[in-house]
């Protein structure tokens, strides 16, 4: 209706948006802010409608043409021309207000308030005044229209304002009060019937209102407690965020310090192996071997499921060749896979060469875990590496002969730390660690995975990635990887810089029962002595982590600057630390603690020769 607007809207800021309204609003910031900013929003909505200008034109304009030239019209000309006038000045008034300065809810309202309570005041004194004109001379249809009007103007105001009381019943009294006192005049012989019913229309509207207010009170309500409960969520989400944090703070700055036994761990076991002479001992050497394997299997996948939930890790998408993801894994997991007994193929379609949309890092993961993850869980038998197309996209699969998915663990065989009832009963125990860190990173990278399993037949998981244009083949970055034969003997000189002595003399022995002569130092200037002295060694392997003032980065620079023939590679048990990231980019080479034996076998082999295998001059 017309009617209902009977203010100015109030200066359009954002604190009067329907969006915010509430937002501001938080439980202990008062009993009254989510009623100033119910209150806000209402009066804002109210004189959105900007219906009064119009109501002030059409409706009075309609009146006058009724009443025609009967005596007193010119005084219903007179207050139709009023009516407008009025309109106008409240319109030039909601503009000074847009222009006045933004006010917080408390002051806003209040103002508000007074203004539109006031101008309830006026707008109904106008909408009544054709009950005094309409007493003379003017018909009984007219008045009737008169009333009619009137009544629909309170409808619609009980409506839309009788939210806001102070407002409705201003004007509320100084409409209806004139209407039910006039009955008696406007309607001489029917007044006994129509006052009654006036009287009952006015309590109709009346009740009406106080409906409307209870509706909106319980709305009002309803939002206090939505807004009780999204706090008491934002605190537990704030609480279980910083227990996350604290959790991945505590993994990351402890991780080196806790890999270092495991790392001086694996290469006592190995030294041990190169010098055993005793039959009897070598067994249980290989199942030292295979713990250490398995903790460092364990630690590795506990980091980087850390690392992943984190949200610190951005992927990011490349065209790779599937072909050497699988030289790598072939290359990483043979000596294993031989270890066990277990046969390891790697099959590529011949026809085309396989690339896929993925992220380099994630792929790998995600490959090398379901390779170790069938290695383990493959008692007899073998494990298959395959590929082929489906479609747009290239589905990668891992088979195994294993102990196979028993029905009732299938659908949380992706979760973390979960193991099925076959992986509890394997000789080889794991840690339900590998395939949450594969389901993780299949998450970010946008792949699809799965599996199919049959019990004590084997298992096939898979993922599928988006097909990629064959490109270019990168050179292979990592040398090769061949096992530590028992006869291990290498030829050179090897200088060690580490600050941990546990970790030094498990490195030294290692490289030592491989025939290479080892110095260690404990820092820079340590190894800087040795220089000083003229040793010159053909290979130098520095922690990254050294004494407090000096980075490993930096030892190993300069000492490269001054051994111009060396070799040189950074030992680092710290994954995600951005110096790591920036030697890599800078073309180090990095090797990630616990060190395998077999790999740095590989490279010093790649880099010193063996002593009954001449060196290749100029080898990389």
């Amino acid at each position: 209706m017309a009617a209902t607007d009977i203010s100015s809207p109030p200066p359009e800021d954002d604190d009067a948006r329907p969006s915010a309204w509430s937002s501001s609003m938080l439980p202990g910031e008062g009993p009254d802010q989510l009623e100033l900013a119910m209150k806000r929003r209402l009066l804002h909505s109210l004189s959105e409608r900007g219906s009064t200008e119009a109501a002030a034109l059409v409706i009075p304009g309609v009146l006058c043409w009724m009443y025609g030239l009967a005596p007193g019209h010119q005084g219903m000309w007179a207050w139709w021309a009023g009516f407008v006038v009025a309109a106008c000045l409240l319109n030039a008034q909601r503009r000074r207000m847009q222009r006045a300065t933004r006010k917080p809810d408390a002051d806003a309202v209040q103002r508000w308030e007074r203004h539109y309570a006031r101008t309830a005041l006026i707008v109904g004194l106008f909408w009544a005044a054709p009950l005094g004109f309409g007493l003379y001379g003017s018909t009984v249809e007219f008045r009737l229209v008169v009333y009619i009007c009137l009544c629909a103007i309170l409808a619609s105001t009980a409506t839309f304002v009788a939210p806001l009381p102070q407002i409705f019943w201003r004007f509320y009294a100084v409409v209806f009060v004139p209407m039910a006192v006039a009955v008696p005049w406007s309607f001489p012989l029917r007044w006994k019937y129509l006052l009654p019913l006036t009287l009952l229309y006015g309590a109709v509207i009346a009740r009406h209102a106080w409906g409307g207010r209870r509706i909106i009170e319980q709305q009002v309500e309803q939002e206090r407690q939505r807004l009780r409960l999204a706090e008491r969520y934002r605190l537990a989400k704030e609480e279980a965020e910083r227990a996350l944090q604290e959790r991945n703070r505590f993994i990351s700055t402890t991780s080196h310090d806790l890999r270092q036994p495991l790392h001086a761990m694996g290469l006592l076991v190995q030294a041990a192996v190169q010098r055993n002479a005793d039959a009897q001992l070598a067994p249980v050497l290989r199942d030292v071997q295979d713990c250490v394997r398995s903790l460092s299997f364990m630690f590795n996948a506990l980091l980087d499921l850390s690392r992943l939930e984190s949200g610190a890790f951005a992927a990011r998408q490349e065209d790779l060749p599937l072909a050497a993801v699988f030289e790598d894994a072939a290359r990483l997991f043979g000596p294993d896979a031989e270890h066990r007994g277990l046969g390891l193929r790697v099959v590529l379609p011949r026809s085309r060469d396989p690339w896929v949309r993925a992220d380099p890092t994630l792929l790998r993961q995600m490959v090398f875990n379901l390779l170790q993850n069938a290695l383990r869980y493959t008692p007899a038998g073998g494990v298959l590496l395959a590929a082929r197309p489906r479609g747009g996209r290239w589905r990668i699969e891992v088979w195994d002969t294993g102990s196979g998915i028993a029905e009732q663990d299938r659908e949380r065989i992706y979760a973390p730390y979960a193991r099925g009832e076959a992986g509890l009963l394997a000789a080889a125990q794991g840690h339900g660690l590998g395939l949450a860190v594969v389901a993780r990173c299949a998450q970010l990278t946008g792949a699809e995975y799965g599996f199919a399993s049959r019990p004590q037949r084997g298992s096939c998981f898979w993922l599928e990635l988006p097909a990629a244009s064959p490109g270019v083949r990168p050179a292979p970055a990592a040398p090769q990887r061949p096992a530590v034969p028992r006869d291990a003997s290498l030829a050179g000189t090897c200088l060690l810089v580490d600050d941990d002595p546990q970790v030094a003399s498990a490195l030294a022995q290692l490289l030592q029962s491989w025939g290479v002569q080892v110095r260690a130092a404990a820092g820079g200037a340590q190894a800087r002595a040795w220089l000083d002295q003229g040793w010159m060694p053909d290979a130098i392997v520095c922690d990254y982590r050294l004494a407090p003032g000096e980075t490993g980065l930096a030892v190993l620079q300069e000492l490269l600057r001054r051994c111009g023939h060396s070799r040189g590679a950074l030992l680092t048990g710290e994954h995600a630390a951005p110096g790591v990231a920036q030697a890599e980019d800078d073309g180090y080479l990095v090797l990630r603690k616990p060190l395998e034996p077999e790999l740095l076998y590989g490279l010093l082999a790649h880099w010193l020769g063996r002593r009954d295998a001449p060196q290749e001059a100029g080898a990389p």
